[in-house]
């Protein structure tokens, strides 16, 4: 729910904290810096801990991020930081979610389930945009970045209780 909520809610953000494009444009892009940044060393951490750990830890960073900005985001720079914080959580979901279904999941079963997982990322994204308009029109541009925050927990509180501890599988060395 995170991905999109920004971009969503830039028409009503421009006027409201009178930024411009170009700086609304490097809020949109701190995202994805922060996943880029943060990626190689989160998946990375998955040879040497359980990819669950590195996952509920994102989550619960990605939560805090959107709730923060939900209520601290004010211009420029918060939203800049903010949004960095919210890409680094998604860099510690997708593709540490994607090792933790590969690492309990074997034989034929594996790629079907691969496939949907990859899949629901477009679906996810899609429905991000969706939720965050229809939120902000029910309460403004704070709610969708509640939603957002909610969305983590839930998702926190899925793969706690839905997805078993198991030792980190070493990749090809």
């Amino acid at each position: 729910l995170n991905f999109a909520t920004f971009q969503a809610l830039i028409p009503a953000l421009l006027g409201e904290w009178s930024i411009t494009n170009t700086e609304a444009g490097w809020i949109s892009g701190a995202y994805f810096a922060g996943y880029v940044v943060a990626v190689p060393l989160l998946v990375g951490l998955t040879d040497r801990v359980d990819a669950r750990a590195v996952l509920l830890a994102s989550l619960v960073l990605a939560a805090l991020a959107s709730a923060a900005f939900a209520i601290f985001a004010t211009g420029f720079w918060s939203a800049l930081v903010l949004r960095t914080l919210q890409g680094v959580g998604l860099a510690g979901t997708y593709m540490t979610g994607l090792k933790a279904l590969t690492d309990r999941i074997e034989g034929p079963r594996q790629s079907r389930n691969i496939a949907f997982y990859t899949a629901s990322f477009g679906v996810g994204a899609a429905l991000s945009f969706v939720a965050a308009g229809e939120a902000s029109a029910a309460a403004g541009w704070r709610l969708p970045f509640i939603v957002a925050a909610a969305g983590c927990a839930v998702a926190f509180l899925m793969i706690w209780f839905g997805v078993p501890r198991h030792a980190p599988v070493r990749g090809i060395e």
